[in-house]
């Protein structure tokens, strides 16, 4: 028997959790972060007609389009533009959530920007508080994204377990992690809350 914890609880609480139950936990430790009650996304649904929940996905590929325009890439969601790219811009996967709006004229992230979470930098913590397995995001990702970060994860536990005091994220973990991003960013999210 195994739970998935969501991504809104902090360290403190999971650890909590941990000593009050017999039951395995299982934790994300890399991907995509998201501003709603996980799987519940109703500007998604709103928009292309798809429960998350049902399809799995908050931005389903039937319903996503790219298209080039006067030299930038626009991203489209049910024929609503998400963003646009110049060229040699990084472009995520479009999602409304995370998508670039101009409001009163100006032009940025409405809700929430592109940002992944990364938690490497906790493993020696979750394995302590006895965290069965980390969890990574892989739905609507290439078997790149997958192969890459699932094998810095491999690494990086194999490393905490071996020597949880000294472990330290190397730099080629996260330069790999950080290609995968959203965003080209990534945090700790709620595992740490600094926004208390």
């Amino acid at each position: 028997r195994r739970v998935v914890l969501p991504r809104v609880l902090t360290v403190t609480q999971i650890a909590k959790l941990a000593c009050q139950t017999d039951i395995e936990l299982e934790v994300f430790g890399f991907g995509s972060l998201c501003v709603m009650a996980e799987g519940r996304c109703l500007l998604s649904s709103y928009a292309t007609g798809d429960s998350p929940n049902n399809k799995g996905v908050c931005s389903p590929a039937h319903a996503v389009r790219w298209d080039e325009q006067d030299g930038t890439m626009q991203a489209r969601l049910s024929g609503i533009l998400i963003d646009s790219y110049a060229p040699g811009e990084p472009a995520g996967y479009p999602t409304l959530c995370k998508g670039r709006f101009t409001v009163e004229g100006e032009r940025g992230y409405v809700l929430e920007e592109p940002t992944s979470l990364n938690a490497v930098s906790l493993l020696p913590t979750l394995i302590d508080i006895g965290i069965a397995a980390i969890k990574i995001e892989g739905r609507q990702r290439s078997p790149r994204y997958v192969a890459d970060v699932v094998g810095v994860l491999r690494a990086a536990i194999d490393d905490a377990c071996r020597d949880p005091k000294r472990f330290a994220p190397r730099q080629e973990w996260q330069a790999t992690l950080g290609r995968h991003a959203e965003g080209d960013q990534v945090t700790q999210g709620a595992y740490e809350r600094p926004w208390r």
